[in-house]
């Protein structure tokens, strides 16, 4: 499945240091279409679209590359339009910008990137998905997403 939605580049450009689509060891099953993009601890992450702010988390200032550190991730989610979500994971510890409820445009700050949760390098976890079931943290599916505008 393909994102319906158009998305904007979650980070500066000037910033990337790359994109990763294949060498985490996570992104398998439902969190296969997952990307991370490879950039500088503390870079300013940006809605990818417009929609509304659905879940924070905030509190974490934990994380390694083990996977027992894998429920410690700050992360937020976004709903867009036509019911497809984005998820910002590994966000430095007290750097939202956003709450739940929250409007935000693309392109909007709504944190920085940090090391918490399972994670072996300073980076943004980046995926699109759907809900697959009614459990958020096991009922979805990631969409595959090419291009960036």
């Amino acid at each position: 499945m393909r994102a319906k939605n158009k998305y904007t580049m979650p980070v500066l450009q000037s910033l990337l240091q790359r994109i990763d689509r294949t060498s985490s060891p996570a992104h398998v099953g439902n969190l296969r279409n997952a990307v991370d993009f490879i950039v500088p601890n503390n870079t300013v992450v940006l809605a990818a679209a417009e929609g509304v702010v659905t879940y924070v988390k905030d509190d974490s200032n934990v994380g390694g590359p083990d996977p027992s550190y894998w429920n410690y991730t700050n992360f937020i989610s976004i709903m867009h339009q036509n019911g497809e979500y984005t998820r910002y994971d590994h966000l430095k510890r007290n750097s939202a910008k956003v709450r739940t409820g929250q409007h935000v445009q693309a392109g909007q700050e709504i944190a920085n990137v940090g090391m918490t949760g399972y994670t072996y390098i300073p980076h943004l976890h980046f995926q699109v998905f759907v809900f697959t079931g009614y459990n958020i943290w096991t009922d979805f599916d990631t969409i595959e997403i090419n291009d960036f505008i």
